[in-house]
């Protein structure tokens, strides 16, 4: 017999030797207890179990109607973790491709709130999970035969934290894909998404026909001397329209929700109001004096003012009162003209040339945009909401999830609360022409479309009558002409993708490293 044999034997010995010696004087009974003693206990079973009942048949026919069993601790569960790529029902039943999939997830406590210190580094705080629990979705609970699990759900009935991924940079990362269901919100206040942007300064390109893209042509009519002197059609040939840069501009837009199968972006459309704008320089400050009406601005003096005479106005103003803008010069090229005043002009007042500054007010200057938004934009959300991860084989809407809340088939992230993300704020001023060959990625289209509209009812003016007799094809010339007041209608916009400067991330780590 070998040494194991002859140990476990001699402990199969001495083990009721020992237990009669330590028990042997007590007498073992279970002692009852009166109605008022049984009153008078107290505890709490660690673990819980629930049954729902189906709202129909039990067959799956509509989303709630399973059976719904639970199996739930009754406590609260601390966690601090990070999970570097997590990949979800990738290739599974919604094909190529994965459910979730986000790169360098972290979950832990949120500084500032719950316990958790202000300035407090994350990886020294827990998220907590209040009474975590399993439920399965049974279809046909009642049926031995036929009833089966349609779906799996892991979840909390309450999870507070700071759920964070990817880095804040301007390359889209963290959040790749994300089936389920988050709605965001700035603040508790109200049911909006709030955001401040600026518009970085932007030059007009003027091109000769068949020299750049067709919707930039700009085409008008010139009247000098109200008529009497000439009339020319013309086109503009060359220069530049300075657009300044404005900054403060405030949006609201209604808060929107993530809600489907492997996301990969939000859209929302909020609308911008932006000041008026004077077009040209005026040298006598809004007193033509001398001058004459031809060479002056009568559409006033702008509030925000730079040396735009000469440079162009290309700096950033607040969103309030009145900006100035460079009005050119432009060239413009006469292809027609009318009147005794074309009689001296070099080519009959046909294909001469003319550098022009434009006097306007630009009025009623708003934008709608598209933000089409990655998600990979979105790095950092406070969870304070019953949350949970679920994978089911259709849809299913589980207990106490928003009605809107239906888990699709495949696995399915659900956050019962908003997620409230604070005021929006663009890292870097709004480009209006991101691709010239875009028409919605680029504003100067929708410009020189609502330019040609107006310029058709309505004639440019001038009392310049000897600088456009005089300036015909002569660089160092030009003339002053009052174009009016034009109104815009709003101009549209799509933003693909804009670094949030209030979505940076806090590493869960300790010591320098950014994810560990």
């Amino acid at each position: 017999m070998d040494v194991a044999k002859r140990t476990r034997k001699l402990v199969c010995v001495l083990m009721p030797l020992f237990a009669g010696a330590l028990w042997g004087n007590v007498a073992i009974a279970l002692t009852p207890l009166t109605d008022q003693a049984m009153r008078d206990e107290t505890g709490q079973a660690a673990y819980y179990t629930n049954y729902i009942a189906p709202s129909g048949s039990g067959t799956g026919a509509t989303t709630s109607d399973f059976g719904f069993f639970t199996l739930g601790l009754q406590g609260n569960l601390a966690l601090n973790t990070n999970i570097q790529h997590l990949q979800l029902g990738c290739g599974g039943v919604n094909g190529p491709g994965c459910d979730i999939d986000i790169n360098n997830l972290s979950l832990s406590g949120s500084p500032g709130s719950n316990g958790c210190p202000a300035g407090a580094s994350p990886a020294s705080c827990d998220a907590v999970l209040t009474n975590p629990f399993l439920r399965l979705a049974i279809k046909n609970p009642t049926s031995l035969s036929t009833r089966q699990i349609a779906g799996v759900q892991f979840g909390a009935q309450n999870a507070t934290g700071l759920l964070q991924s990817g880095d804040n940079t301007t390359t889209a990362n963290g959040i790749n894909t994300l089936s389920g269901y988050v709605h965001v919100q700035s603040t508790s206040a109200a049911n909006t998404l709030t955001g401040t942007i600026s518009t970085a300064p932007a030059i007009f390109p003027v091109y000769n026909p068949g020299s750049g893209p067709a919707n930039y042509t700009i085409n008008g009519q010139l009247t000098a001397l109200g008529g009497l002197g000439a009339t020319a059609n013309f086109t503009l040939t060359s220069g530049t329209i300075t657009i300044p840069g404005f900054s403060g501009i405030t949006f609201s837009v209604p808060a929107p929700t993530v809600n489907g199968s492997r996301v990969t972006a939000i859209t929302v459309n909020p609308s911008a109001v932006l000041p008026n704008v004077i077009l040209g320089y005026n040298p006598d400050n809004n007193d033509c004096g001398g001058l004459g009406i031809g060479t002056c601005n009568q559409y006033g003096t702008p509030t925000y003012n730079s040396n735009y005479s000469a440079a162009g106005s290309s700096g950033t103003y607040p969103n309030n009162g009145t900006v100035g803008t460079q009005g050119g010069p432009v060239v413009a090229q006469s292809t027609s003209c009318f009147g005794l005043g074309c009689l001296i002009l070099p080519n009959g007042g046909v294909n001469d040339n003319f550098n022009v500054h434009m006097y306007a007010a630009i009025q009623n200057i708003s934008a709608q945009v598209a933000f089409v938004q990655p998600l990979g934009f979105v790095h950092s959300l406070p969870v304070n909401s019953p949350i949970s991860l679920s994978l089911q084989q259709q849809s299913i809407l589980w207990p106490g999830s928003p009605s809107d809340n239906v888990a699709q088939k495949g696995w399915w992230l659900g956050v019962n609360n908003p997620v409230y993300l604070g005021d929006l704020k663009p890292s870097a001023p709004i480009n209006l022409c991101a691709d010239p060959t875009s028409a919605t990625t680029c504003v100067f289209p929708q410009f020189a479309q609502q330019f040609n509209n107006y310029l058709a009812g309505h004639s440019i003016n001038s009392n310049d009558l000897l600088g456009l007799l005089s300036g015909a094809n002569n660089p160092n010339s030009s003339i002053g002409a009052q174009v009016g007041t034009v109104g815009l209608t709003p101009i549209a916009i799509t933003l693909n993708g804009v670094q949030l400067s209030s979505q940076n991330t806090i590493p869960n780590c300790y010591g320098s490293l950014k994810f560990c």
